[in-house]
């Protein structure tokens, strides 16, 4: 029996399917001729809203399934005639809309996607000596909302004010935005790449609404997340840092409040790892990164500094200059010490207040190299950890005191106090005194931090006389030059020169000044 041949389709029907195919692929895609005349349309319209010579090539619109744009090379002029780069530039966009949303009012966006976005935020502009009152812009953007706006990998730039200086520049590898639209802020959430120190950033907070005439004016509102920060791309000093805090203002001036934790904060090489925290509230300047501190508070050990001042670039100058004013408070001398020298114990301790102005300018030198401090101290109850000191300390006391052999004179402690400048690796006392019961000590000159030489010259006055500094027999030579060492209101008076090294210091009586 043989086989029954299949039908084919017949011509007609085959025809039919062809021609709805077509149709369908119709309906998905604007035919290019319309989305030329579209592109060109709105063109025009950006151009006529921002008076800007708004820049978008390539557009193309899809209907079916849901409303698509893509186009590329969007750009949006800065001010024009102020030889500013583009506000905003993006190689490809992508906007999505279900069909029905884009017969609200305003325009309901699902989705935007930017890539390759840069945004280029110019500084506030300036009215020149003479310039005639201008009257207020206020250009207003399209009407919009969009419900989510994607843009990883965006430069953020902020334009200084001063020609030649570089911008402060943001990469932000991640960017979400939220509820964007016109007048009102978006919320954001990024991930960006902090520059110096190096380190991950994770914001959230809010963003706008855009100012377009002023865009450093536009509000910003929010918390951070800064994470291991490398502290030893500063000449100087080493540590992993990490921060949190809140922050809020306008691009050009952004209020920051928030807290640092350094675990192993480091002061060049020989210094003692020291966990160090700091609480501040600083006030940024975004168009060119100058940063006010005001102030900040750190904690180590059992120790506190206040430091106010600011970081901020000076005319001519590559880098920043930091300028503080630091109160020492409530702290220990060793402590201090432990930051500065790796050593198993210090070789003081005590309790210590100090007001310093400190300056810091930028450069690769080593910290001690371009460090400048001055400023004044002083320790209580200072006590040498070294039991040959404290036995020296304890005996100068007795002898002071004329009870050179009074054992129960011991574990003295001292004050010391005194006005000093460091710079170029040398410390300078215009007064450095040392006081102990019976005896003070007053010396004036420098001490090189690099090469520890010794260069002092001073006095110690002392309660008693010369014979009594002494005991039994001995007491009796000395009287006939009682009178002689007798001067300036001291029982002894015993002018003197240091030299030599920390090492191996070398005290002589100045015998010209005797006599």
């Amino acid at each position: 029996m043989p086989l029954r041949r299949k039908s084919k389709l017949p011509l007609w029907f085959t025809a039919i399917g062809i021609v709805i195919g077509v149709a369908f692929l119709a309906l998905l895609s604007v035919p290019a001729p319309i989305e030329h005349w579209l592109q060109a349309r709105v063109l025009l319209a950006l151009q006529q809203h921002y008076q800007r010579n708004v820049q978008l090539q390539n557009l193309h619109v899809t209907l079916i399934p849901i409303f698509c744009v893509t186009a590329d090379n969007f750009v949006l002029p800065n001010r024009d005639g102020e030889g500013l780069p583009p506000f905003v530039t993006a190689k490809h966009l992508t906007a999505q809309a279900l069909p029905l949303q884009l017969l609200r009012r305003p325009v309901h966006l699902s989705w935007v996607k930017l890539d390759g976005l840069v945004i280029n935020v110019p500084p506030k502009r300036e009215k020149l000596a003479g310039e005639p009152a201008q009257p207020a812009r206020r250009t207003r953007l399209a009407n919009f909302e969009i419900d989510r706006v994607d843009a990883d990998g965006t430069e953020l730039y902020l334009l200084p004010k001063q020609a030649g200086r570089e911008p402060m520049e943001w990469e932000l590898r991640a960017l979400t935005l939220r509820r964007a639209g016109v007048g009102q802020p978006m919320h954001f959430w990024a991930e960006l790449t902090n520059p110096k120190p190096p380190g991950m950033i994770h914001t959230t907070g809010e963003f706008g609404p855009w100012n377009l005439d002023e865009p450093s004016e536009t509000a910003v509102a929010g918390s951070y997340n800064f994470e291991n920060a490398d502290l030893s791309i500063f000449n100087g000093i080493s540590g992993i840092l990490s921060s949190v805090g809140d922050y809020s203002g306008v691009l050009r001036k952004i209020e920051v409040d928030g807290t640092t934790d350094t675990p192993a904060f480091r002061l060049d090489r020989g210094s003692k790892p020291t966990h160090l925290t700091t609480q501040y509230h600083a006030v940024v300047d975004g168009t060119n990164g100058n940063t006010y501190l005001q102030p900040v508070k750190a904690h180590f050990l059992n120790s506190n500094v206040v430091a106010a001042g600011e970081v901020a670039g000076k005319p001519g100058q590559k880098g920043k200059t930091i300028v503080l004013d630091v109160d020492i408070h409530d702290s220990k001398v060793q402590d201090l010490l432990n930051l500065a020298v790796d050593s198993p114990k210090p070789m003081l301790t005590g309790a210590i207040t100090a007001r310093a102005k400190l300056l810091i300018p930028p450069g690769n030198q080593r910290m001690l190299d371009k460090i400048h401090l001055a400023g004044s101290f002083r320790i209580e109850k200072a006590w040498f950890t070294s039991e040959k000191i404290n036995d020296a300390v304890d005996g100068l006391s007795r002898r002071a005191q004329g009870k050179p052999g009074d054992q129960t004179i011991q574990d003295v402690t001292a004050v010391l106090m005194g006005t000093f400048s460091l710079g170029n690796a040398s410390l300078s006392f215009s007064k450095l005194q040392f006081k102990v019961p019976g005896a003070v000590a007053q010396v004036k000159g420098t001490y090189g931090l690099v090469s520890d030489d010794l260069d002092f010259k001073g006095d110690v006055r002392l309660q008693a006389h010369v014979s009594d500094t002494m005991s039994g027999v001995k007491r009796v030579l000395p009287k006939p030059v009682d009178p002689i060492f007798a001067r300036h209101h001291a029982g002894t008076y015993l002018p003197v020169n240091v030299t030599g090294d920390k090492d191996h210091p070398q005290i002589k009586l100045d015998m010209k000044k005797v006599f």
